[in-house]
């Protein structure tokens, strides 16, 4: 490999890594507001996946980590209701989420650049 593959390679492990560790923050956060808010009604992986994109500027997480995290038989919400359910959450939880969002985003870059560093090392010609 030359040395644009090893970046290319490198730059996609450290990405894949910066992504899974937003989705991890996010389901925390959804869990953290589903503990806090949701006393009648259970999250939804639809309800979930609104959430996180009105949180985090329309970015998504993958519907197979919705469902597992946040499925359950018998659990539904009308849609009309979840723009409204949404509208409300958001507006409550927005300056924890930036505040959290902030800090949890510095400590992933900490990481991600550990991680870079052990990968170079790792495909360092020996």
């Amino acid at each position: 490999m030359n040395r644009m593959e090893y970046a290319g390679k490198i730059g996609g492990l450290v990405g894949g890594f910066k992504r899974r560790e937003r989705q991890k923050f996010l389901i925390m956060f959804v869990k953290l507001i589903e503990m806090d808010e949701l006393h009648e009604i259970r999250m939804t992986s639809n309800l979930a996946k609104k959430l996180i994109a009105a949180f985090s500027g329309c970015k998504s997480i993958s519907n197979d980590v919705l469902i597992k995290e946040f499925a359950k038989s018998g659990n539904s919400v009308k849609q009309q209701n979840l723009d409204m359910i949404v509208h409300s959450l958001v507006k409550r939880w927005q300056d924890y989420y930036n505040e959290q969002w902030k800090e949890a985003k510095i400590k992933i870059d900490i990481e991600a650049d550990k991680y870079k560093k052990r990968i170079i090392e790792e495909m360092r010609p020996q």
